[in-house]
């Protein structure tokens, strides 16, 4: 919806058994939605149903007009606050100025109109924390979005130490040790035989025998033990190796894995909460809402419920290292767990390792501590069986690997010891391109479409993201509301589309939707290909969301070129038009060509329902290919309460997309609080008594109030009302009142831009600043000259002012054989002459601009004036005495002349010395007058076609050369068109300070006039909305202009105009028009002249004002007629 527009519906329930109340009550119950002003009286609103149903909607008119006879109240279910839940319009509402807003009106309200005697309403919110809303009686529910805090998880790892080899043992056995002793002690007694045998060892035999049995013996002895104490050794570093891995591994479960997975589900837990959640922080206005923005990363994010597959902010990271020779093995170890659900329900989780060392490896004296290998089995199966240590026998070290791929992959509140609890599961589509929900289950997929329309509606503001639906065709009108019910107040299902729903349940609506789709993708289009051969960023899209469950022969259509085409493998799909398309089907095979990601609906064995999603591409793991796994398990599940049990919480979906579609946010620079009209009057504040003449005199409309406020203004000597300081007048109004604009060189001016399409309100917004200027300043300090190429728009209602001095239209000079070119002609030689005309004025003076010699002229006035008052000396004695003051250096207060003649003397000394030369050689009355010229072209683009059409002027450069020269001379130029892209030179740019951007027709236009595309959003109103940029941003406001064509009578209310919004296809905005429809409004306004606007008044007031007074010289004169009727002549006898 436009700012200052609601969307309010009109229920009308009257079952079959509210018969028994009337024979006409037919059984209706129907709902009828329509777009008015917030700021309407209850009043206006209540006849506008009366006549547009009595025209629209015969038999509901009917009930509501026995309803109004028989009932004096109504029920508003959905209002602001609920103080006004029942309207008695009979006593006092209709009798006063309360409108809709006052009322507690807001978008999604609905008018209950039945006769039933027992009625519930609705509050929308129940409290209301005024930190988020600006909420009075006066204003609307207003959200502002605040700043969003965003708090990213950090991003490092969790890196598993690698267990190391395990401790070398001595490789030697117990008879490599005692073979050699044994060999080398037997070696020695054999030569100490042979030795003993001779004479000379015989003495010593039997010692040395013996030396060398003990030698033997005690080198046996040594090496048994030192065999078995390294043994023992080796068993001990084995054994602290294998716990101290477990316990590291335990440490690192506990103290590492199981906190941050915990951490981790909180922040995501708290980042993306589930819908009951949502439900709950809406009725408070969190913050949470429109927060996010198209920069943040998770832009169109959405959760799909919740999964055990949902892997942690974190990654496991390990050393890569292949062992060939390995055979340490580890089962894995388990703990109880509760679960998070049932607290007597009891769950396992992993809690470490159990290493295995090999065979050989165990200690060589088990049978001592009485344990063999067969207890150790024994030990691990009792285990195994009491579901303590798993079955799988893993090698260990493959087990960094399995953390971080199977262990751990995924977030599971078992790590920290409770179980059953399940992680948010989130899907990014904003690149996804198109996006598959294959349902067998029709009602799963509507299901799943209003979780995502509303997570995504949440979290983005209208003007980031829109949703067309295209639902199934031939559904009954009961079936179509049914579809749209919850959809159809929501701003970001209204404000993409001109005027049409976007809704769709046949083909001819069909076609109006993809029309204008293929309007706005092809302008996207361009704006992207000229960024980037200007290599200038883009700026950021409406992501337009199209949901499909009937395409329409979308193939066959214009549009169908924006489907999305598949990227190559393994890249993602760029969405740089901002499109996205959501397919519903029953069946994968009917799925167009393209979809980044398809979601899968289903119900399992226990009729619970699930889904899964499967991505265009993916990496498939080896270990999951030779699996032959199904798509069911080899995707991750999830569930959803809130799709799959959706009928539980459908009284809360339902308050829940209400309260969306009734919070008003302030938009950047397009406060809601900017009224939808202001009229002349209003803004000039100028009341019913003003406008009041003095009856008996020969010119009535010059004694009115309004026309003595005007006659002051001219007359005033404030600085104010000169000419020469500003040139500041109201010309609209805003948020805060009434806006001004100053096009004086040192304010806003000297030139300014103007652009709008057809109907934006250019020429009432020029007209308000033009008959502004005319009011405040005479016709000697300000002048028009209007040059309309369009037929004569303004330039015919302005051109009587005697502020004109020129007109030139297109069809000037058409009756006498004339071309516009060659009247252009004539303007520019005219604007030159002037040009010159003003220079050797200046010249004269001896100044260099116009405000100085207006101010001494101005001086040259009022001398003239006090010399006549006073009588005594002319104006040439009055120089002399000066030039002798000067040079006998006597101060005018010091010198012996009338406190008149010093006050003269003084204003003289104001002059220089080539103005004094001037007045007194020429006098005043030979001395020409000089005024600002406002300069006004009308579709000034006109001009590059004249230029096209005459070969020796090019209208643009000259007018653009006068802009850049006349700067100091007085002049102000205001260029004014409808299609501006590609017209503004950069001589114009550097000229034109100001520039006022109404409704355009493309974003580029918008960027050229004001550096952004909001002057041509979709709901960017016409009839004078309008932004003003000054400079490069020094002002930037957004303003309603003033129009001038409302009636002077100002009893005349305000036209109101109500649009009937039909659940699909084109809006019927001539449901209501109170000028046209109103017959009461037309018989009491049957005596009032509609051509008596308040602009005429105020034209015809100045020229009543200005009767008898000076007038400036008009500069362009229209042609010459091509016959001149001959004067009668005179007597002949005379010319003898």
């Amino acid at each position: 919806m436009k700012n200052n527009e609601i969307m309010i519906s009109v229920q009308f329930n009257f079952p079959n058994d509210s018969n028994k109340y009337s024979e006409k009550f037919s059984g209706i119950t129907d709902s009828l939605a329509f777009l008015v002003k917030d700021d309407i009286t209850l009043k206006a609103f209540i006849e506008g149903l009366y006549y547009g149903l009595h025209n629209n909607f015969p038999e509901h008119f009917i009930l509501f007009k026995d309803y109004l006879k028989h009932r004096k109240q109504f029920v508003v279910d959905y209002s602001r606050k609920g103080k006004y839940k029942v309207i008695n319009f009979e006593k006092e509402l209709l009798s006063e100025k309360v409108t809709l807003i006052e009322l507690g009106f807001v978008t999604s309200s609905v008018l209950v109109i039945t006769m039933k005697r027992k009625l519930e309403s609705q509050l929308l919110f129940d409290k209301i924390p005024s930190s988020y809303i600006l909420d009075s009686d006066d204003n609307p529910l207003e959200y502002n979005i605040s700043s969003r805090t965003l708090e990213a998880v950090d991003s490092s790892d969790i890196e598993i130490l690698p267990p190391g080899d395990i401790p070398e043992k001595d490789e030697r056995t117990l008879g490599d040790i005692l073979i050699p002793t044994v060999l080398s002690t037997g070696g020695m007694i054999g030569v100490r035989a042979v030795m003993s045998k001779s004479a000379s060892s015989s003495g010593m035999g039997g010692m040395m025998w013996m030396m060398t049995a003990a030698t033997g013996v005690m080198t046996l002895v040594t090496s048994t033990y030192n065999y078995f104490k390294q043994g023992a050794t080796n068993t001990k570093k084995k054994t602290e190796w294998k716990e101290n891995y477990e316990k590291y591994i335990k440490r690192l479960i506990d103290e590492k894995i199981g906190i941050w997975q915990k951490a981790d589900l909180t922040y995501l837990q708290s980042l993306y909460p589930d819908m009951l959640k949502l439900f709950a922080q809406l009725s408070t206005l969190d913050s949470a809402i429109f927060s996010r923005s198209q920069n943040d990363n998770d832009f169109m994010r959405i959760t799909l419920g919740v999964s055990e597959h949902v892997k942690p902010l974190f990654d496991i990271k390990y050393e890569k290292k292949d062992e060939i020779f390995s055979d340490v093995y580890y089962h894995l170890r388990y703990e109880t767990c509760t679960n998070s659900k049932d607290e007597r329900t009891t769950d396992k989780r992993i809690a470490g390792i159990y290493i295995l060392t090999p065979e050989s490896e165990l200690p060589w004296y088990a049978f001592i501590k009485k344990h063999t290998r067969k207890d150790e089995e024994a030990k691990l199966k009792k285990s195994q069986r009491e579901g303590l240590i798993s079955e799988e026998k893993v090698l260990l070290s493959d087990l960094p690997y399995r953390f971080s791929t199977e262990y751990f992959r995924y977030i599971d509140g078992k790590t920290w010891g409770k179980s059953g609890i399940k992680a948010p599961y989130m899907l990014d589509i904003r690149n996804a391109g198109a996006l598959g929900i294959v349902s067998p289950d029709n009602s799963f997929a509507h299901d799943t479409i209003k979780h995502i329309v509303l997570e995504l509606a949440y979290y983005h503001s209208p003007e980031d993201i829109q949703f067309v639906f295209f639902f199934e065709e031939g559904l009954s009108i009961e079936e179509q509301k049914q579809r749209i019910d919850i959809y159809k107040f929501l701003p970001h299902c209204n404000e993409l589309l001109e005027n049409t729903s976007q809704f769709v349940f046949d083909k001819e609506s069909a076609g109006l939707v993809y029309g204008q789709l293929l309007n706005i993708m092809t302008q996207r289009a361009k704006d992207i290909q000229s960024d980037e051969e200007n290599e200038v960023e883009s700026e950021h899209n409406t992501q337009i969301v199209c949901v499909v469950f009937e395409d329409y022969n979308i193939k066959s259509t214009g549009f169908s070129k924006y489907l999305p085409e598949a990227p190559k493998e393994g890249e993602d799909y760029q969405n740089k038009l901002g499109l996205t398309f959501i397919f519903c089907r029953d069946d994968k095979d009917k799925l167009p060509r393209y979809c980044g990601d398809v979601i899968y609906m289903n119900v399992d064995a226990k009729k619970v329902g699930y889904g899964y999603v499967v991505p265009r591409y993916s990496v498939m793991t080896r270990e999951n290919i030779l699996a032959n796994m199904t798509e069911t398990n080899k995707y991750p599940n999830f569930w959803n309460d809130y799709i799959f049990s959706s009928k539980e919480y459908k009284e809360q979906y339902e308050l829940a997309y209400r309260r969306l579609a009734a919070i008003y946010y302030t938009r950047i620079a397009e406060n809601g609080q900017v009224p939808s009209m202001v009229t002349l009057f209003k803004l000039h504040d100028i009341s019913s008594d003003d406008i009041i003449p003095e009856n008996g005199v020969d010119n009535p409309l010059s004694t009115s109030p309004f026309a003595k406020r005007i006659l002051e203004c001219w007359e005033s000597s404030e600085e104010e009302y000169d000419v020469t300081r500003n040139l500041r007048v109201k010309i609209g109004a805003n948020e805060h009142g009434s806006m001004s604009l100053d096009l004086y060189e040192k304010a806003d001016g000297p030139h300014m831009l103007v652009a709008g399409t057809t109907g934006s309100g250019k020429s009432e917004t020029i007209i308000t600043y033009l008959i502004g200027l005319c009011m405040k300043f005479s016709p000697m300090d300000l002048n028009l000259m209007l040059v309309d190429m369009k037929g004569g728009g303004f330039s015919d209602r302005l051109g009587d002012l005697p502020h004109c001095v020129g007109v030139v239209t297109d069809t000037a000079g058409e009756s006498e054989g004339i071309s516009s070119a060659y009247m252009l002609k004539r303007f520019l030689e005219t604007l030159n002459a002037e040009i010159k005309k003003r220079k050797l004025l200046l010249q004269e003076f001896g100044i260099d601009t116009a405000d100085a010699y207006i101010r001494a002229r101005r001086i040259m006035v009022e001398i003239s004036g006090m010399i006549e008052a006073d009588g005594t000396k002319s104006l040439k004695e009055l120089y002399e005495i000066s030039i002798q003051l000067k040079q006998q250096k006597i101060a005018i207060d010091d010198a012996d002349y009338s406190e008149t003649v010093k006050k003269i003397l003084e204003k003289m000394s104001k002059l220089n010395a080539k103005q004094m030369d001037t007045f007194v050689n020429k006098g005043l009355d030979k001395i020409k007058s000089l005024s600002h010229l406002v300069l006004v072209v009308d579709e000034f683009t006109e001009l590059k076609r004249f230029s096209s059409e005459s070969n020796d002027v090019d209208f643009i450069a000259e007018i653009t050369t006068i802009a850049r020269v006349g700067r100091t001379l007085g002049f102000h130029i205001i260029l004014v068109s409808q299609n501006i892209e590609g017209a503004i030179t950069d001589d114009i740019r550097v000229n034109s300070k100001a520039r006022i951007c109404l409704k355009v027709a493309t974003k580029q236009a918008s960027k050229e006039m004001i550096d952004s595309p909001v002057a041509a959003a979709p709901k960017m109103p016409l009839n004078g909305r309008a932004y003003l940029l000054v400079g490069t941003g020094s002002r930037f406001e957004y303003f309603q202009s003033a129009y001038t064509g409302s009636n002077q009578n100002t009893s005349i209310e305000d036209p109101v105009n109500i649009t009937f919004v039909p659940d699909s296809g084109t809006f019927n905005e001539k449901f209501y028009r109170s000028d046209k429809d109103n017959t009461v409004l037309q018989a009491q306004q049957k005596n009032v002249d509609p051509n008596a606007t308040q602009l005429k008044f105020v034209v015809d007031t100045i020229i009543a004002v200005n009767t008898g007074k000076q007038i400036p010289e008009t500069i362009f004169l229209p042609p010459l007629k091509t016959k001149i009727k001959q004067p009668k002549l005179i007597n002949a006898t005379e010319w003898s």
